[in-house]
C-alpha cells in the first residue's frame, strides 16, 4: 500500500516538502529566538526582460526590476517580519536594484552591499559569507539570487525557490549550514493575514509605471516619490483596509499613535476632502517630496518624508491646507 501511494504521488507530480522542515508559525517562533540566517530570493520581476548577464550593476534601465506584484510581495514580507517580531542585526544584499529594494521594503536599509551575493560561479568569499553565523541571539538576512541559494543550501534544488521566496538555515558547530525551513509566497500571505479579515497590502507601483488615479504631475523616481505614489493610491481608494495596508507596509511605527488612530484620521480627511488630485511637484529630494494638490475643499500641500535609515518607510505625511493658494 505504501508503495502504491508513492507511485500515485509520482504519477500526479505532487511535490512533498521534508516533514522535518519548519513552516509558517513554527518557523516564525524559531526565528524570534535568534541564531538563524534567512536567505531571500528577490521579489518578483519581469521575467520577459532580457538582462545581460553582468556582475557589475548598470543603470536601472539595463536591469530586470521589480514588478507591481514584486513590490507588493516585498512589502508583505515587511508586514510578516514586523507582525511576528522578527528582526535582523545584519541585512546584506546583492547590489542589483531588485535585491536592494526587496531588502529595504522587507526589513530595512541593507547594512552591506556585496557582489559576493551576485557572482556566478560561486567563489570562496560567497561560500564564506553564506556560512558566517549571526551574532548570538540575532538573525541575519541575505537578499540574493536563485543560483546562490541553489548552490549553497543543502536540500534545495534548481527551481525549488521562486522569486519572493526564502530559506532559513542554521549554522552547525562544524561550520556547515542546515536547512531549517522555507517561506513560500503563499506562506507570506498566510502569515500576514491568517484570519482573512484584512486585505493584503495594496498593489504598489514600481518606478516608471503610471501615476495613481487623480495624479497629473510626474512624481519623481525617488524613495519619497514611491511612498507618495502608494499613499495617494491608498488615500484615493476611500478604502480603510487599503490605507491600513499602506500604514502597516510603509509607515514608520509610532508608539504614541496606533494604526486605528491613524485610520480614524484618514477617514476624517477623506470624508472632508475626497480624492486628491496632484497638480505639481513643489520640492523633491531623495527623502522628502512636497506636492501641490487639490481636493473638493480646495488647494493643499502634501508632504511625504522618510529618513536616511528607513528610506522605504514614511516617517511623516503632512497636509497643509491653503487659502487662496497660500498657507
Amino acid at each position: 500500500m505504501l508503495h502504491l501511494a508513492s507511485l500515485v504521488t509520482l504519477a500526479l507530480g505532487i511535490a512533498t516538502a521534508d516533514s522535518t522542515e519548519l513552516r509558517r508559525e513554527a518557523l516564525m517562533t524559531a526565528l524570534r529566538s535568534g541564531g538563524y540566517t534567512v536567505i531571500l530570493r528577490h521579489a518578483r520581476t519581469d521575467r520577459s526582460f532580457q538582462e545581460e548577464r553582468s556582475y557589475v550593476p548598470k543603470e536601472r534601465s539595463a536591469q530586470r526590476n521589480l514588478t507591481d506584484d514584486g513590490v507588493r510581495d516585498a512589502a508583505l514580507m515587511g508586514v510578516v517580519f514586523r507582525k511576528h517580531g522578527i528582526t535582523f542585526a545584519e541585512i546584506i544584499s546583492s547590489p542589483m536594484y531588485r535585491t536592494v529594494e526587496t531588502a529595504e521594503m522587507a526589513a530595512g536599509t541593507p547594512t552591506r552591499l556585496t557582489m559576493d551575493l551576485r557572482s556566478i560561479p560561486s567563489t570562496p568569499e560567497q561560500a564564506a559569507l553564506i556560512k558566517t553565523p549571526p551574532k548570538p541571539g540575532t538573525n541575519r538576512l541575505l537578499v540574493t539570487h536563485h543560483f546562490v541559494i541553489e548552490t549553497h543550501v543543502p536540500g534545495i534544488r534548481p527551481g525549488d525557490i521562486a522569486e519572493s521566496e526564502a530559506v532559513v538555515v542554521r549554522h552547525t558547530a562544524s561550520g556547515a549550514i542546515e536547512l531549517v525551513g522555507r517561506i513560500t509566497l503563499d506562506d507570506w500571505k498566510a502569515l500576514a493575514n491568517p484570519s482573512g479579515t484584512h486585505a493584503p497590502p495594496a498593489a504598489a507601483t514600481v518606478r516608471g509605471h503610471a501615476a495613481p488615479s487623480g495624479t497629473t504631475a510626474q512624481i519623481p523616481d525617488t524613495h519619497a516619490g514611491h511612498l507618495a505614489r502608494e499613499y495617494i493610491a491608498a488615500f484615493n481608494s476611500g478604502n480603510p483596509e487599503k490605507m491600513r495596508a499602506y500604514i502597516e507596509s510603509y509607515m514608520v511605527a509610532n508608539p504614541a499613535r496606533s494604526t486605528d488612530e491613524r485610520l480614524a484620521s484618514y477617514a476624517s480627511l477623506f470624508e472632508q476632502h475626497g480624492p486628491l488630485s496632484v497638480l505639481n511637484v513643489e520640492r523633491s529630494t531623495a527623502t522628502e517630496l512636497v506636492l501641490g494638490a487639490h481636493s473638493k475643499r480646495g488647494p493643499l500641500r502634501l508632504t511625504v518624508a522618510s529618513t536616511e535609515t528607513q528610506p522605504m518607510h514614511a516617517s511623516s505625511i503632512t497636509f497643509t491646507f491653503l487659502q487662496g493658494g497660500h498657507p
